[in-house]
């Protein structure tokens, strides 16, 4: 198991991604392999939730605009079906970011689902 600073700053990457840009540009000595998959998952992880939870938010703006001849009543309900939306968006993507951190903090190496494949592509680890 790495070392506990190290194994600490990747984990709770997942929970703050910036942080997780900060270490991969800044690639900490003491950092390992173990640490720097972590880093990485985090950082992709942490800019797809996001980009798409913003994509999500920016939804019923796109749709106003798209469809200008709908009635105040239906853009208050659409509004308010998007707002739920968003919310269970939030609760979900915290309950992953949270059970990514306790994983990554029992010492775990596991891979995220679409964000692994997409990290090994974008950002190799070289040593």
């Amino acid at each position: 198991m790495p070392d506990d600073e190290v194994n600490l700053r990747a984990a709770n990457a997942y929970v703050v991604w910036p942080l997780a840009v900060l270490d991969y540009f800044r690639e900490p000595a003491e950092a390992t392999a173990w640490s720097l998959l972590h880093t990485r998952q985090a950082l992709v992880f942490g800019v797809a939730a996001w980009l798409g939870y913003f994509a999500l938010l920016t939804l019923p703006l796109l749709v106003v605009i798209v469809v200008p001849s709908a009635s105040t009543g239906a853009i208050v309900w659409l509004y308010g079906v998007a707002f739920l939306a968003d919310l269970t968006a939030a609760v979900i993507l915290a309950m992953l970011a949270f059970r990514y951190r306790a994983r990554a903090l029992r010492g775990d190496l596991f891979s995220v689902p679409l964000v692994t494949p997409l990290a090994d592509r974008l950002l190799r680890i070289e040593r």
